[in-house]
Formats: C-alpha cells, sequence, structure tokens
C-alpha cells in the first residue's frame, strides 16, 4: 500500500512518530547500471522519488513527489532556514487591523513557463483546487485556516482566516498552480495533471509512467536560472530503494537520519549536509499522579537528565539540545529560559527538602506518611533505538538517586495506547512537529494531543496569547513568554531536535542548503564538480 504523507502544512494534525525504520521494499529500482556514469549523462543531476498519482502537487498525496514538484513550483510565501515565512510568489503582506485577514502583494514579474504571467487569479485558482483535492493531499490542511479570499487587484489578494492565529502566514506555504492550464482537470491523472507547468527552477521536458521523468532549468525563474541543467528523476518502490541506489551511485541525492551518517562516509560522498528536522524528542510526565503534579519532582528527574551526554553518545551529536517544544534552529526559539541541566546534587537536594529519605538502607528512597513508594515506570517503544537508549540511561540515574524503577519497552502499538490512555509514569517520546504548531494542543487544559494530562490557567493564557499574536514582533514576545513558562513548569522534559542529513554524491558541489521545508532550497546554486567528474 503507497504510504501517504502526513501533511505538515498545519497545527492540529501531528505525527506521533514511532520507529525510523524504512518502508521494508528493496532493490526495486528503475534502473539499469549506474544512471550517473553512462550514456553521456555525467553532468545529469539524478533523483528519486515514488511513482506519482499525479504530477499537480495541489492533488498529490505522497511526500517524495512533493519534495521533486518542489522544483517545477513555487509557494505562495516560503520559509527561509529557520523556519520563517519569507517572500516568493508574495512579495509583502500585512495583516488587518483584528488579525483575521492578510492581505498580499504579488511580484508582477513572474511568469508561468509557457510565457503567460502570474497572477491573483492563479492564487485564488490555487485554493479553489486545494478545496477540492482529496482529504488526504499534501496541502489541503490549509483549509482549517483559510475561509476565503477577495483578489484586490491584479496582482494583490486578501486571505482571509476563520480566526486570528499568530501563524497562519505559514500556512500559505503552499506552490501555485496556473489557472488558465489547469482550469476544469479535475482528474488527478488527466493530461494536465500529469504534465506539470510551473514557474520554479525547473520545467518538465517529458515523464515515462513509473520510470523516468526528465527536468530542465528555467531560464525566466525569477532567482536565476539553475548552474545545472538537467535533472532526471527516477521512480523507486521505497525509502530501502532509495538507500541501495544511492549506495550503487545511481542516484545522487540522499536525505535520512543524520546519525546514518557513518554508512554512507565513503569516497563516493563530496559532503554531507546536515540540517535540524522538526523532530522532537521528549521526556513527559503522568500528571494524572500526584508524584508528578510536583513541580519540583518534575525538576528532580530533569535534574537527573544527562543532556550532553545523550546528546553525544546516543544521538551522536546529530541532534541540538532543546529546552522547549520550539526548535533552537527557528526564528521563535527562547534561548533564555530555565534549562534544569544535568546535576545530580541539585535533584538529591529537592528529594531531601521533599522529606524522601532512605530509611531502611536499601538504596530507595521513602517518605514518612505517604501511601505512594517512589516507584516510576519508563515507557518507550522497542523500534527507536535513541528512546531506548535514552530510557535506559534515565533508569539508571534516578535509581542511583533512590527511585525504584520499572523498564517498559514495548511495540508502538502498545506504547502508543498505553500513552494516549494514560497508562505509564514517564514516557520517553517523540512528535513530527509541524511549521504551523499551535502548542496548546499539548499543553493546554482542553488540548487534543494533551495525553499527559496536564493543567495550569496560567500556561492556557500563554498559550492562547501566542496563537492570537498578530505580527512578527508580538508573535516573538508571545512565544518568548510561552517558553519560559513551559520551561519553568515543566510539563516535558525536552530532550532535543533531530538533525537530517543530506549526502551528496561526490559529482555534485556549489552552495547546498536543505531546509526541513524544502531539501532544494538553494538548487540554482548547485553544481558539477568537473575535476571529481
Amino acid at each position: 500500500m503507497k504510504k501517504k504523507l502526513i501533511p505538515l502544512i498545519f497545527a492540529c494534525i501531528l505525527l506521533f512518530s514511532g520507529c525510523t525504520n524504512g518502508s521494508g521494499e528493496k532493490n526495486n529500482f528503475n534502473v539499469s547500471g549506474n544512471v550517473a556514469k553512462t550514456q553521456g549523462e555525467s553532468r545529469v543531476l539524478t533523483l528519486s522519488m515514488r511513482v506519482p498519482e499525479t504530477l499537480n502537487p495541489l492533488r498529490n498525496r505522497e511526500a517524495t513527489v512533493d519534495t521533486v514538484l518542489k522544483l517545477i513550483y513555487q509557494p505562495l510565501i516560503a520559509f527561509d532556514e529557520a523556519g520563517k515565512p519569507s517572500p516568493s510568489i508574495a512579495k509583502s503582506w500585512s495583516y488587518s487591523k483584528d488579525g483575521s485577514t492578510l492581505s498580499l502583494e504579488l511580484r508582477n514579474d513572474i511568469t508561468w513557463q509557457n510565457g503567460s504571467s502570474l497572477t491573483a487569479d492563479d492564487v485564488a485558482f490555487s485554493i479553489e483546487t486545494i478545496r477540492g483535492s482529496a482529504d488526504d493531499s499534501v496541502y489541503k490542511k490549509v483549509l482549517d485556516y483559510v475561509s476565503s479570499y477577495s483578489k484586490t487587484g491584479q496582482y494583490s489578494i486578501d486571505i482571509h482566516f476563520r480566526e486570528p492565529f499568530s501563524k497562519s502566514v505559514a500556512a500559505l506555504n503552499f506552490p501555485v498552480v496556473s489557472a488558465a492550464y489547469y482550469q476544469g482537470q479535475t482528474d488527478p491523472k488527466s493530461g494536465a495533471n500529469m504534465s506539470p507547468m510551473g514557474s520554479g527552477p525547473y520545467s518538465m521536458k517529458s515523464y515515462s509512467i513509473a520510470s523516468e521523468m526528465i527536468l530542465t532549468a528555467n531560464p525566466t525563474y525569477i532567482e536565476g536560472k539553475p548552474k545545472i541543467e538537467t535533472i532526471s528523476v527516477r521512480t523507486t518502490g521505497g525509502a530501502e530503494t532509495d538507500v541501495y541506489a544511492f549506495d550503487q551511485g545511481m542516484t545522487d541525492i540522499l536525505v535520512t537520519d543524520a546519525i546514518e551518517t557513518g554508512r554512507y562516509a565513503d569516497e563516493g560522498v563530496t559532503g554531507v549536509h546536515q540540517f535540524t528536522s522538526n523532530q522532537y524528542d521528549f521526556i513527559g510526565f503522568n500528571f494524572h499522579r500526584s508524584l508528578f503534579q510536583d513541580r519540583n519532582m518534575r525538576q528532580v528527574v530533569a535534574y537527573a537528565l544527562p543532556k550532553k551526554s545523550i546528546c553525544e553518545n546516543v544521538y551522536l551529536q546529530y541532534a541540538k539540545i532543546a529546552y522547549t517544544p520550539v526548535s533552537p534552529s527557528s526564528w521563535l526559539y527562547e534561548e533564555n529560559v530555565a534549562p534544569f541541566d544535568y546535576d545530580t546534587n541539585m535533584a538529591t537536594t529537592l528529594l531531601k527538602n521533599a522529606g524522601w529519605t532512605d530509611k531502611n538502607g536499601d538504596g530507595r528512597l521513602e517518605k514518612e506518611n505517604e501511601p505512594e513508594s517512589l516507584h516510576v515506570s519508563i515507557l518507550t517503544n522497542q523500534e527507536n533505538s535513541a528512546r531506548r537508549q535514552t530510557a535506559t540511561k534515565l533508569r539508571d540515574e534516578l535509581t542511583l538517586l533512590g527511585f525504584d524503577v520499572t523498564l517498559e519497552i514495548l511495540p508502538f502499538a502498545q506504547y502508543q495506547e498505553k500513552f494516549t490512555g494514560g497508562d505509564y509514569d514517564l514516557i520517553v517520546g517523540g512528535w513530527q512537529m509541524s511549521p504551523v504548531t499551535d502548542l496548546y494542543d499539548f499543553f493546554g487544559s482542553n488540548g487534543s494531543l494533551n495525553y499527559i494530562g496536564y493543567h495550569d490557567e496560567q500556561m492556557d493564557n500563554l498559550l492562547l496569547a501566542a496563537n492570537q499574536a498578530v505580527g512578527e514582533g508580538a508573535t516573538l514576545l508571545a512565544y518568548s513568554s510561552l517558553q519560559k513558562r513551559i520551561a519553568e513548569e515543566l510539563p516535558y522534559i525536552s530532550i532535543a531536535f533531530r538533525s537530517k542529513a543530506m549526502f551528496v554524491s561526490n559529482r555534485v558541489g556549489g552552495v547546498i542548503i536543505p531546509t526541513e521545508d524544502n531539501i532544494f532550497h538553494s538548487v540554482n546554486q548547485w553544481t558539477f564538480e568537473s575535476k571529481k567528474e
């Protein structure tokens, strides 16, 4: 069954991520021989994707196809390297006084690859196309925020939102398609929908079904014609096939968890380009247990967690230590928060102050008139090596402090069931965060993903203020206050945001700056390294 993309364009539906394994499909690569070195293709950049159901980016449901289509289409609003909304088709924007409407001014010098101008009609048509797409299409969740639109000129449009939301502008990171070209093309497999025509750095020259797509550099691309003239995109059967193809020199690019770096560090790789992913790892508390309703006890666990050691020995330094659920690479990250770094002396002091002592000398702490012993269970899933190691390290540290600890390492389905059902004490888990993250879902009293059972009126107010802030300055200030409260309250102990790596064959050079949103962020500046061909 084809793996569908879980959209990363929205706030409320986020993936509670499990194992990091591939799809299990092997050596399904539709290539004969070494693509990069045969038939005069030494100057062809070779990529891979799954077999597409459609090549219309707004009707597409598959992640790798979406990645490749970013080479052909431009977004209405882009993200920069810090995840901050930045100009693309829209060159500027401003909010209405109540924050419910965003007025966008479009560039007037963008042309489609057939020579016609890109206008506000195309933006309006793109929103309507999203509205008519399948529920699991990549950009469908844009409509969770956008209620309507009104064209105000040939190159201007107002986007009306259902309610003021500080990250509504980030939700407009969807590709714009041509109204004239796609008008009436409702079948995802129609001629136009299988023959993409965009305004991005590349245009499609040809496509052989379930085999190969050929792209050529677009000379009218607004950021400048790409230096690499031709791209071949081959269809593959799954993630393991992508690995095989890269290992065999059949493709030039592989993106994977950065911890896998050593596997590909050979003479065939010229660069490993790391970037911070949206994969956030944490330790969560069960607030239905009275022990962890005491903030001091949550601090004890935080002081017992050796984050630096975990980053070095578990993540192999391919992660960024975090103190809040906002990425340290994000423009919204607040670094001046209470850290509660590893300090067993502070942990011991807090335990003594709370009345926990080893009265009988058995190495376990007891508390007078306390019906609940200092016993905790730590839950994690067996498929994820980093979580298993983190849970084991935390168990060892808490045991040294006098806790009686049980470690529950379960298959993902059972692990997820226990977490969502509140059947645990501590959990080592992770979320695939969205560029449009609504943190209320995690920590708000009525949050849909608040499986830990956390309730705090001040936090609720800060969460709502962060959601409703309008404008860059107000949003930064609101998220700063929110993160300080999260770090102080410790509903989660933030561990890290994992790194991804883009491995590049030794034929490719230039300015390579992949981002979580778009690994081809700087593709028009990529080159071939002639000395290595």
